[in-house]
């Protein structure tokens, strides 16, 4: 039977709820933001569509890709935490004492996993995929590519502060609620299976980017921040490791813009090495550690009562 929250309602019910939550708050944040780009260019309905990865909509975009995180993942798992808890905060993760030591060490872990994901994102490339197969992930690629590059205007340090919050912090509060919070940590309470809630949450989470060349960097990245979750119960930690790793590509992309490259030849870029394999002992290493003081932290008085 699977565990009862405190409203009698069993986490395995809020896992789905928490789904069909995320599917009707993406299609109110679509008309939302539908609404406000036809506001902001003037554009019609049917011209909205032809305006998505225009660079010339770039601030449409940008307030379109905010409003569809909020909407999308982020008001859901508020609105289903409180369905289930008295204290939704609580329960996804979001309260609760962090010690400088787990921050260090979760921004060293995620530089260590910068490093594997871009290695991961290199040998992608060199899987040896049918002809066809990659002319179909090729044009996948170019898609979302040419929708990143419509939400990105890096010309000035006002753009760069401002695709970071749009690109980086936006997703990283939203996206980890969600994923972290919200259904991995509810997977977990139903089934009390750590790796499974883990791994689970990770391969969805690496699918809903439609990605397949950087689909395995992604699920490290999901395991990654869902191992900082659940070995510290505070979402913040995994908020903090998602910023770094967003903002960071942001920022490279920005020095190699003033450096005199197009947006469009740093997003095709696929050099890479695998030397971001060395850091895999590493990685483990600092997640005992990790594990190590995350059980030294001392509860809140919520968690106390």
């Amino acid at each position: 039977m699977a565990a009862l929250s405190d409203k009698n309602i069993s986490y395995s019910a809020g896992f789905f709820i928490l789904i069909a939550m995320a599917v009707g708050g993406m299609m109110v944040g679509g008309i939302l933001s539908f609404s406000v780009v036809m506001a902001m260019s003037g554009e019609s309905l049917s011209s909205v569509s032809d305006i998505m990865g225009n660079a010339a909509y770039y601030r449409e975009m940008q307030i379109m890709q905010s409003i569809s995180a909020i909407f999308g993942f982020l008001i859901p798992t508020i609105f289903t935490a409180n369905m289930l808890s008295k204290k939704p905060f609580e329960l996804t993760g979001f309260s609760g004492r962090i010690s400088g030591r787990l921050i260090l060490l979760t921004v060293l872990i995620i530089a260590c996993g910068l490093a594997l994901s871009g290695s991961l994102g290199y040998l992608s490339y060199q899987l040896p995929f049918p002809a066809e197969w990659k002319a179909v992930f090729q044009k996948m690629e170019e898609s979302y590519g040419k929708l990143a590059v419509g939400l990105i205007n890096l010309d000035s340090p006002f753009e760069l502060a401002i695709s970071i919050v749009v690109l980086a912090l936006v997703p990283a509060v939203s996206e980890e609620a969600f994923f972290r919070g919200g259904l991995q940590n509810f997977l977990f309470r139903s089934t009390n299976r750590f790796w499974l809630s883990v791994i689970i949450t990770s391969l969805i989470f690496s699918a809903i980017h439609f990605s397949v060349y950087g689909f395995l960097s992604r699920v490290v990245l999901g395991i990654v921040l869902g191992l900082l979750f659940q070995y510290s119960g505070r979402l913040w930690l995994p908020i903090i490791a998602h910023f770094i790793n967003n903002a960071t590509a942001v920022i490279v992309m920005y020095i190699q813009k003033s450096n005199g490259r197009s947006l469009t030849e740093i997003m095709s870029d696929r050099e890479g090495s695998y030397i971001g394999f060395l850091t895999i002992p590493v990685i483990v290493f600092l997640f005992m550690k990790f594990k190590s003081a995350s059980s030294k932290t001392p509860p809140t008085q919520e968690e106390n009562d």
